[in-house]
């Protein structure tokens, strides 16, 4: 649960921002002191110097911390298919998934088609998205999206916490 002081900066989830090196995902609710008003951010909202909202009072947020060391696996295979429809939530554990869906209603998407590695957690048209592989997150689609990367980087939350079981 990483702490927050005023002058951190937030960003809702629908700003499109890089990941980077320090930053904090949100991964539940947080509510956070913004323009003197006491505000709910959802879950894939991000606490980074590059935002333009100014928290005003420190807070604990659940959330993850980017320590740039995390092992995001990007599988790439001659057989690619084009994707059209809404992520399907295969672990409702996972909140941030919700927030990813609704974001990003129906899209079309390239997704590498073949061995999926670990378990599943999203798909599109029961085709994965993105599974979970022991301590990595494997993502079969070489698009640049910046909601799914934070999203990519959310899950770490999930699966590096002892607290919660995933299945």
């Amino acid at each position: 649960m990483p702490y927050v002081d005023k002058g951190d900066r937030v960003c809702k989830a629908n700003i499109n921002l890089e990941v980077k090196k320090g930053d904090i995902i949100i991964t539940y609710p947080a509510l956070l002191k913004v323009n003197k008003n006491l505000l709910t951010y959802p879950p894939l909202s991000k606490i980074s110097p590059e935002c333009d909202q100014e928290i005003e009072s420190p807070a604990w947020v659940e959330g993850y911390k980017v320590s740039g060391n995390e092992k995001i696996i990007s599988i790439s295979s001659k057989d690619t298919k084009v994707i059209k429809g809404e992520i399907e939530i295969l672990c409702s554990k996972i909140l941030t998934a919700f927030v990813l869906k609704k974001i990003l209603g129906e899209i079309e998407i390239p997704v590498n088609i073949g061995e999926v590695i670990g378990y599943p957690i999203i798909s599109i048209n029961s085709v994965p998205l993105v599974s979970i592989n022991k301590d990595s997150v494997v993502v079969y689609t070489l698009s640049k999206l910046p909601i799914l990367r934070t999203f990519l980087y959310s899950v770490f939350y999930y699966i590096s916490s002892s607290s919660v079981e995933l299945g």
